[in-house]
């Protein structure tokens, strides 16, 4: 099943329900590590608002991304078990990401498999998406959050489908992340400077 389909589906069958962090784990099924952390970045591509769950969301991302690194089962802290997430809004993201999906699934192919597959270059991967998540949860301004997000939404991607070429583009997003919230500090001392 292509990534576009499975999103298609995952919307359709998680419209009527009301979900916690282990229950979506086990909704989404086997390859639930790097399509969570595909699936949670996608409200920040769209600036889908979030009320209350962009730190959930983050942490979501954050808990995929150490798991991917070390290759370990996902584990939940109590506090996330606690918060339910709402059907409509994971049928939002999931059919805001089908859009993308569908325009750029045809360039999808295994490639450069060492980027993807080889266990060093994977927890580099996961660390990356681990990194991306603890951005994406800090109290930010608005529209800050869309470079982590494509960040992890491209590594995510590489990972799926074992593609290093979208691997590598999302290496180019985290040096543009990195690029990007080392000058907006800067930013804001030269707004104050201005007054």
């Amino acid at each position: 099943m292509r990534l576009s389909e499975e999103f298609q589906r995952l919307s359709v069958e998680c419209a009527d329900k009301e979900m916690n962090a282990r229950e979506l784990v086990h909704f989404i099924g086997p390859r639930s590590r790097a399509l969570i952390s595909l699936i949670f970045s996608v409200p920040f591509l769209f600036f889908i608002p979030l009320p209350g769950l962009s730190t959930l969301f983050g942490f979501l991302i954050a808990v995929c991304g150490y798991s991917i690194a070390f290759n370990k089962g996902i584990w939940f802290p109590n506090w996330m078990l606690k918060k339910k997430i709402s059907g409509k809004l994971l049928a939002q993201a999931f059919q805001k990401g089908k859009i993308i999906l569908v325009k750029i699934e045809r360039a999808f192919r295994p490639r450069g498999l060492f980027l993807s597959k080889h266990p060093v270059v994977e927890r580099i991967n996961g660390f990356l998406i681990f990194f991306c998540a603890l951005i994406l949860m800090l109290p930010l301004p608005p529209g800050t959050n869309f470079p982590p997000g494509l960040a992890i939404f491209l590594l995510s991607i590489g990972i799926l489908e074992e593609d290093g070429l979208f691997v590598i583009l999302g290496y180019l997003a985290f040096l543009g992340n990195l690029a990007f919230f080392i000058y907006l500090p800067m930013l804001g001392v030269e707004a104050l400077h201005k007054h």
